[in-house]
């Protein structure tokens, strides 16, 4: 099967995308994370700027020079805010996916999103339950949010290469279609993969944890 380039480009962005969140979840999440921040901020940037020039009598033919920089410090600032509302973000998510089920579970919805929920209905008021679970998700995945973005990438980036296995094994290299399609389904190979993500994600970033700490015990730092 002859590939366009595009196709090419898609399987390879994909294959390399699900590397990432699989073997370099935080670090992928928080470059991918200040990148956005870093675009929306420099057309926020360029916007304000080339709005704002006229009130301060800069002439046109300098609109671009003051379009530029508002792209830059847009998108500076934008990426450093983007970056430092990450964990806040990722909380707020998980605070508000945890109220939804607890919510669903607790009023006997019984679905949410065509996902199934276990009922406790009647187990106690709806609304207590999912503030209550909400609450105890906040503050558990605030206090470990490095462990828990670890295994959620991990799980996400291992599902990415399957599912790709799966749906394009009649144009990945090496292998069969059918070889890819068993690959994709193994449900061992998938937590291997998930497995061998965490432990090497775990080991890379308890020693930035551990040259963190050192530094802050420093000589130099203690006053």
């Amino acid at each position: 099967m002859v590939l366009d380039s595009f196709t090419t480009l898609a399987v390879a962005l994909a294959v390399v995308v699900g590397l990432a969140f699989t073997y370099f979840g935080y670090s992928f999440v928080t470059q991918l994370t200040s990148l956005v921040g870093g675009l929306g901020g420099a057309l926020f940037g360029s916007f304000a700027a080339r709005t704002l020039a006229p009130g301060f009598g800069i002439a046109p033919h300098d609109m671009l020079l003051v379009s530029l920089v508002g792209v830059l410090v847009g998108g500076y600032i934008g990426s450093r805010l983007a970056r430092s509302a990450q964990r806040f973000a990722i909380v707020g998510v998980c605070v508000i996916a945890a109220a939804s089920v607890a919510y669903s579970s607790f009023s006997g919805g019984g679905e949410l999103g065509g996902l199934s929920v276990p009922l406790l209905t009647g187990a106690v008021d709806p609304v207590v339950g999912s503030l209550f679970v909400a609450a105890v998700v906040g503050i558990l995945v605030w206090q470990f949010y490095l462990p828990f973005l670890t295994v959620v990438t991990s799980l996400f980036g291992a599902t990415i290469l399957q599912e790709l296995a799966r749906q394009w094994g009649d144009i990945l290299p090496v292998f069969h279609a059918n070889v890819w399609s068993t690959l994709g389904s193994n449900e061992v190979l998938w937590l291997l993969l998930v497995g061998s993500g965490i432990l090497i994600q775990y080991r890379r970033y308890r020693k930035v944890g551990s040259y963190r700490r050192l530094r802050r015990l420093s000589p130099g730092r203690i006053r």
